[in-house]
């Protein structure tokens, strides 16, 4: 009876683990936080570039467009590779445009969170990363799937083979 064992543990000691788990939980919520903050900075950034840089190229397309316009009407030959930029130009600006504007910062999250839920195997380390080894055999076996570019043509012909 006189047991140390059989006596129940003090009262502060049944709240400590509580307390540890709390300050804990507390901490790891302002990691997140932070990140989640410098996540959003850094897409705020990427958004600001895409709408500067469709601002910038966007006036020199339409001064293309606008110009090879004027001169078609006003009756001028217009070489047929004039065409070509001011295709590419309108696709790549559409591009830079759904960036700045349109949704697709979602859509490429989606696909991110789909790749990261799905094809985990593509973000297998080399195997001397301290974290490699928190990946599983079934993740792993895309990574063992692969070639090194030294083995791929041309680079094959100058690397010298090693088992």
């Amino acid at each position: 009876m006189g047991n140390k064992h059989s006596k129940p543990p003090p009262e502060h000691h049944q709240k400590l683990p509580s307390k540890l788990d709390e300050f804990r939980s507390k901490v790891e919520d302002e990691l997140a936080r932070r990140m989640m903050l410098q996540r959003e900075i850094q897409m705020a950034v990427n958004v600001a570039k895409a709408r500067d840089t469709l601002c910038i190229f966007g006036t020199a397309w339409g001064t293309l467009v606008s110009g090879v316009a004027v001169a078609r009407l006003a009756g001028k030959q217009i070489p047929p590779v004039a065409g070509v930029p001011i295709v590419i130009g309108g696709l790549v600006l559409g591009n830079i445009a759904d960036l700045a504007y349109g949704n697709k910062l979602a859509r490429v999250t989606k696909e991110a969170e789909y790749i990261m839920e799905y094809e985990r195997g593509r973000f297998v380390p080399a195997k001397q990363a301290p974290f490699s080894k928190f990946y599983t055999e079934e993740e792993r076996s895309l990574f063992d799937e692969s070639t090194r570019v030294s083995e791929l043509y041309p680079n094959a012909l100058f690397v010298e083979k090693k088992k």
